[in-house]
């Protein structure tokens, strides 16, 4: 098991070095930060790295752990697939999901709000719709919400889903930094 899950930590971390896109968002004229602060904040979350170590329900009080980068860790949260097989379910996720959620806090500091948001290309289907996933369209959120009266500085991270999922070609996670 520890050997699946270094080899599927070193694919998403080749991955994302090759498929991160950090887009900014200037923030409007005469903004204190002019958008540098959430670049910063885009650019810590696309490369430093956290460990989360997450209890599963057993007998034994077993244990896993996962390292990645906090964009790759947000996006495991989101889909729900960093507890991996046989970690018991609901509970460990929420659980995995919560350790994600205090990592990203603490890395990014009290004035970064941190949203991942589902994103799926159009595909071709009979209709042409566009995302045909029930994924909600904001499935995580670490941090507090800006202050209405405050500047705020906006940035872009996306990151590809994780190969395990199909159709990962198209489908990518948005992860909006807000930070003021």
């Amino acid at each position: 098991m520890t050997s699946t899950v270094l080899d599927v930590t070193l694919l998403l971390l080749c991955v994302s070095a090759s498929v991160v896109v950090l887009g900014g968002v200037e923030g409007r004229p005469g903004a204190g930060t002019g958008g540098s602060a959430a670049d910063v904040a885009a650019d810590r979350l696309a490369t430093e790295t956290a460990t989360v170590t997450y209890d599963v329900a057993g007998g034994d009080h077993d244990s896993r752990t996962v390292h990645a980068t906090l964009a790759e860790l947000l996006v495991m949260a989101a889909e729900e697939r960093g507890i991996g097989p046989g970690a018991n379910g609901p509970r460990a996720l929420d659980r995995f999901r919560s350790g994600v959620i205090e990592a990203a806090e603490h890395a990014m500091g009290p004035r970064t709000r941190l949203d991942v948001r589902y994103d799926a290309d159009e595909r071709s289907g009979t209709t042409g719709e566009r995302g045909t996933s029930d994924r909600p369209p904001w499935t995580i959120g670490a941090g507090p919400e800006p202050p209405a009266d405050t500047d705020v500085s906006v940035a872009v991270v996306t990151h590809p889903a994780s190969s395990g999922t199909e159709s990962s070609e198209a489908e990518r996670f948005r992860i909006v930094v807000r930070t003021w």
